[in-house]
């Protein structure tokens, strides 16, 4: 899922749940549930297209503007949501030294982490028709957001 999916789930995982102790981990464990539900890629050769990068550097700055309007807004709780916000994103920065790897042309270790092989594992659905999926969640989770953070 995308890295602005990811990142309304934790915010709102935040805004519902205020009681930090609950709240970070189920924004962590809400990654791994995202990444389970079909959703937009190409598989995993998509790291080495260029596509990739462009959209990575926009949903990064997503993610910020996210950020930002609830650090502008401070609706009750708004700290924790940005906290869960980037717990709930987290897990991708596994996937970086591959990124980095690929953009450079160098192959990958032959050994790869059991939670790396997981995550890969558990998106069993990441093709372009799963953007259909990423916009019915992101315009869900926009509007759940904005009913409570208002």
């Amino acid at each position: 899922m995308t890295a602005t999916n990811h990142a309304l789930t934790g915010a709102f995982i935040g805004l519902v749940i205020i009681n930090p102790l609950i709240a970070l981990p189920l924004a962590l464990l809400s990654h791994f549930v995202c990444d389970a539900i079909p959703h937009f890629g190409s598989g995993h050769d998509h790291i080495e297209a260029n596509w990739f990068k462009r959209l990575l550097i926009v949903d990064i700055g997503v993610c910020v503007v996210i950020a930002g309007v609830f650090a502008t807004a401070r609706p009750e709780h708004w700290f924790l949501a940005i906290v869960c916000a980037v717990l709930a994103t987290s897990p991708d920065a596994m996937w970086l030294p591959h990124f980095i790897r690929a953009r450079r042309g160098v192959s990958f270790k032959s050994e790869v982490p059991l939670l790396l092989r997981f995550h890969g594992a558990i998106q069993w659905f990441e093709r372009p028709s799963g953007a259909a999926v990423e916009i019915v969640w992101a315009a869900a989770f926009i509007t759940m957001l904005t009913l409570i953070a208002v």
